[in-house]
Formats: structure tokens, sequence, C-alpha cells
């Protein structure tokens, strides 16, 4: 039975109630149950009571969060984080980490792309 996942921790939604929350406390009334909690969004504090109908409508979440996520999705948030973060000390930050696809100016006057030399590009990638 849904009741007994309804415990103190757990966020709680469906559309019975106005945006998930947060449960704070659980108290049994005969063959209803109330439900005390916090809204995710707005911090407002919602106590409905639920018959057990209405408890099948709800969705509840897990006690502790699966880590099973797509690893690479996670670095390339990490890393766009990452980015925002340096922006905000350096805004000119990605034009400077950009520097090696510029051509290379050599003293006699030549130039080098090392984004495209051969052995160059090893030490850049």
């Amino acid at each position: 039975m849904l009741e007994g996942k309804i415990k103190p921790g757990v966020i709680v939604s469906g559309l019975l109630i106005p945006e998930p929350i947060e449960v704070l406390a659980v108290i049994p009334m005969g063959s209803s149950l109330k439900v005390i909690g916090r809204g995710t969004k707005t911090g407002l504090t919602h106590d409905p009571i639920f018959s057990m109908e209405q408890l099948a409508r709800l969705t509840v979440s897990a006690e502790h969060e699966p880590f099973d996520g797509d690893a690479a999705l996670f670095r390339l948030g990490v890393e766009a984080h990452r980015l925002g973060l340096a922006y905000e000390y350096d805004p000119y930050f990605s034009l400077s980490i950009r520097h090696y696809r510029k051509p290379l100016l050599i003293p006699d006057g030549s130039c080098v792309n090392l984004a495209s030399h051969p052995t160059l590009s090893l030490f850049i990638n």
C-alpha cells in the first residue's frame, strides 16, 4: 500500500496537490491520511487529507536517489558549470581557452597553425 511509502523526507506529487511537497509529517486519521509537507517550489506548507483512493493517484519519490545516470551527461553539466564560474571571474575566459586555434607567428615571418600541425597537435589535444 502507498501509505507505508509516505514518510517524512520523501517528495510527493500528483494532481491533487498544487506542487510537489516534501513530507514533514504523516498523521493517520481513520481510513484517511493527513500529509503535512512543504512545497518544493514555493516553500508554502500544505496539509491535505487523502483517502486511500486519492493516495493511489499520488507519485512518491524514492527515499534515496539512485546514482545510475549517464556519466557523460554529468561531466558535460559539470564542465558547463565550471565555464560559467570561470566567466564570472573573467568574462574573456572563452577567448583565452581557444588561443591554440589561432596561427602561431614565428619570428622569421612564417606562420604555423597549431591545430593542423602533425607533431604540435599531439600536445594541444
